[in-house]
């Protein structure tokens, strides 16, 4: 089996058995409109919010772009571009929608 698919899988159930402190806070955590939130709003949570949570957020993102887009496929440095990008971007421009910046500069005209 591949090195990489292994990791995955160890990662997935170490998340699975979280500790119940971890669930607990996951539990208080707001759902994110992500078609409504602007590139402001978005900033100002990542600013305040952990980076376990901004991964998952932009982890997000990046599925999200993938089914627009039909990528199947995660490039770990690719993501860490767009996120840089996105951050940029949306430093940038904080009224416009995130998912309008996120395609703006994750989704290639190739």
């Amino acid at each position: 089996m591949n090195r990489s698919l292994i990791a995955a899988a160890l990662c997935l159930s170490t998340a699975l058995c979280a500790p119940t402190l971890a669930l607990a806070k996951k539990a208080q955590m707001q759902n994110i409109d992500f078609g409504a939130i602007t590139c402001g709003e978005f900033m100002k949570e990542l600013s305040t919010g952990s980076a376990e949570d901004a991964g998952v957020v932009l982890m997000w993102i990046d599925g999200y772009l993938s089914g627009v887009s039909g990528d199947k496929s995660l490039n770990w440095k690719n993501l860490e571009k767009f996120s840089t990008d996105l951050v940029a971007y949306c430093g940038s421009k904080p009224d416009a929608k995130v998912l309008d910046a996120a395609e703006a500069v994750g989704i290639s005209d190739d």
